[in-house]
């Protein structure tokens, strides 16, 4: 098996300036100027110095900074590293902190302020200690430090109440330590909040009112920030799956959005203002890159966003008081391939749908925020035509888009992106995508294009296939079967790993099995998840120059193996089982006349690949076993 070329073509990263974008920060708040810190499980973690995706538990030596400012967090010592655990809340990866272990990591140079807004996705396993900490901000080289006048910021749990409770160090040096309020129970992952304001630090548990303390509204330097772990025992015992770290105090919709995206994004229910419903199972689990805009009064107000996805909302003319809307999206593949759902008219349409809760504080009541700018950022496709786009909009609300008609008028705003202006169709429960009318001119990103296998004359199986756009795309696992039940990697080849240009790969199996061959690809990405490509079917009748005859096939004891010419010394045979481990093997003296006789009455039926080395080449044959 083997990995023949690529072209990478042009590799575009999906980063614009800030203003042309909206707020690109968790759940569409904040940028990297204000975001000073953001962590997250399910993006750019390392086994090595930021080069080797961390696999299920193996352990992280970087954690990557998603706010825009490669504030990275690390551990240098491989004896303190917490590890990677994959599809743990609601199919996302957290990191694992054990206690025993002084697991911490530590991210350094934060632009901090005399305000502050964090917080922390975390549950714990036990507290083994009477001050387990989250996390803890200091001046430079004081993060890990365990003297109190130095622990500048933080979250901690005591073991004592297993309530939660933060500090805040004024520029004075005064203490401020939120009063305990809110116990958490041993297992359960909770949406961690506090709040540097002002006047006073306020905490919060699944948005709920967990503690307060005044505060004179300084804080002195919190530059360096530990994650999971604090000097003096103060170990971290469970996991966290994600860190959100502002130098400013945001507002109180801001507050609600970020909350809101949190929750959804791991399952969970918050307390007060779970405005965003589309992430319910029997709504059809909608719990991806949430985002949203959203006014508590004048003074509070959030109306343009964009987040980590492709969708920026922004310019609402109807927003009220206490109104929000959110959106999120299914996870479904940023491409047109295979989707059948389509309104006439088009020539194809966005797998991945959105779907917006359009409602009030209380999450109770449905609302209507007015028109709406909708923009999509299509970063890498070239030349689009905005003529051909078309926002589809799922009205009635029956999960179909076929019947839909759709919304034309997208103008190109500049750089990659184009922009529905003034959209009314959107209200609380709808779904929405991206489609076009010429998909040959305008393209939609395609991840998978083409996967094809062929048999060539040599006996050996051409595989090609083509992406059209990739994202956090680690490798391919090329897998073969013989009954489509059970599959065997062949090759693994490397991916180009982000791109929205077409990439061709190709590989060849040089050892198919005769007979009908079935392959498929599993996509890996850098978190771990894969995704299946659909079955190529190839029959193989000849297998290379084919210099012996394998009979009876299928067996029940054994089989001969018969040479049409003499071998030479040396020649060898190797039995596979479909997981590809050898269980048999030996010499092959002399099988022409009637052949060697094989000895199979000790292996289970099933299918095996009988291999005959002849010098440098390689033969097989596929057997089948039955008893």
């Amino acid at each position: 098996m083997e990995r023949k070329t690529y072209s990478p073509g042009l590799l575009v990263a999906l980063l614009f300036p800030l203003l042309s974008v909206g707020q690109t920060g968790p759940g569409g708040v904040g940028n990297s100027t204000n975001n000073a810190l953001w962590l997250s499980a399910e993006n750019g973690v390392f086994n090595n110095a930021g080069t080797t995706p961390a696999a299920n538990t193996e352990n992280v030596q970087q954690w990557n900074d998603r706010s825009g400012n490669g504030r990275h967090a690390t551990q240098a010592t491989a004896g303190n590293r917490p590890n990677l655990q994959t599809n743990v809340l609601n199919g996302y990866p957290v990191v694992r902190y054990t206690a025993a272990n002084n697991d911490r990591m530590l991210s350094t140079g934060l632009s901090t302020a005399d305000h502050a807004s964090v917080w922390v996705v975390a549950r714990y396993t036990s507290l083994p200690s009477s001050n387990p900490g989250l996390i803890q901000g200091a001046a430079s080289g004081n993060a890990y430090s365990a003297t109190p006048a130095e622990k500048n910021i933080g979250m901690w749990v005591s073991s004592a109440t297993t309530q939660v409770w933060g500090r805040g160090i004024q520029s004075d040096g005064t203490q401020r330590n939120v009063t305990m309020a809110t116990a958490l129970a041993n297992g359960q992952a909770y949406v961690l909040n506090t709040m540097y304001r002002a006047a006073s630090i306020d905490q919060y548990v699944d948005h709920g009112t967990a503690g307060s303390v005044a505060t004179d509204g300084t804080l002195s330097s919190w530059t360096d920030m530990a994650i999971g772990c604090q000097a003096g025992g103060e170990s971290w015992n469970g996991d966290i799956a994600e860190v959100v770290a502002y130098n400013v105090a945001v507002n109180d919709a801001q507050r609600i959005i970020i909350a809101n995206y949190l929750a959804a994004k791991y399952g969970l229910t918050l307390s007060a203002n779970d405005v965003y419903r589309e992430d319910n199972a029997a709504r059809g689990n909608f719990d991806h890159e949430v985002a949203g805009i959203g006014r508590i009064n004048a003074s509070n107000i959030h109306n343009d966003a964009q987040g980590s996805g492709i969708v920026r909302i922004s310019n609402p003319t109807g927003l009220g008081n206490n109104e929000f809307l959110f959106w999120g999206h299914n996870n479904g593949m940023l491409g047109a391939w295979g989707v059948d759902d389509v309104p006439d008219g088009l020539q194809g349409r966005l797998e991945r749908v959105w779907r917006v809760s359009e409602r009030n504080t209380t999450g109770a009541s449905a609302v209507d925020v007015g028109a709406v700018d909708i923009t999509f950022d299509l970063s890498g496709l070239g030349n689009v035509d905005p003529t051909h786009l078309r926002l589809v909009v799922d009205t009635d609300q029956d999960g179909s888009m076929a019947n839909e008609i759709p919304i034309s008028g997208a103008t190109h705003i500049g750089g990659d992106l184009y922009r529905f202006s003034a959209v009314t169709a959107l209200e609380d429960g709808v779904r929405f995508t991206l489609g076009t009318t010429n998909i040959a001119i305008t393209p939609l990103p395609i991840e998978l294009v083409s996967f094809t296998a062929r048999s060539e004359r040599n006996g050996t199986v051409q595989l090609e296939w083509a992406t059209a756009s990739e994202w956090d795309n680690l490798y391919f696992d090329v897998e073969r079967s013989d009954d489509v039940s059970n599959w065997t990697v062949i090759g693994r080849v490397d991916a180009v790993g982000h791109s929205n240009a077409l990439v061709q790969y190709d590989a060849i199996d040089d050892l198919p099995l005769r007979g009908t061959n079935y392959y498929r690809l599993r996509q890996v990405d850098l978190d771990g998840s894969s995704t299946t490509s659909h079955v190529a079917v190839v029959e193989v009748l000849r297998l290379g120059n084919d210099p012996f005859t394998v009979y009876p096939n299928p067996a029940t004891e054994g089989v001969f193996i018969r040479c049409h010419d003499e071998l030479p010394d040396g020649a060898f045979y190797q039995v596979l089982a479909a997981s590809g481990q050898v269980v048999a093997k030996g010499l092959v003296p002399n099988c022409e006349g009637q052949g060697h006789w094989l000895e199979l009455n000790g292996l289970d039926a099933g299918s095996y690949t009988l291999l005959l080395h002849v010098g440098a080449e390689r033969f097989a044959e596929r057997v089948m076993l039955i008893r």
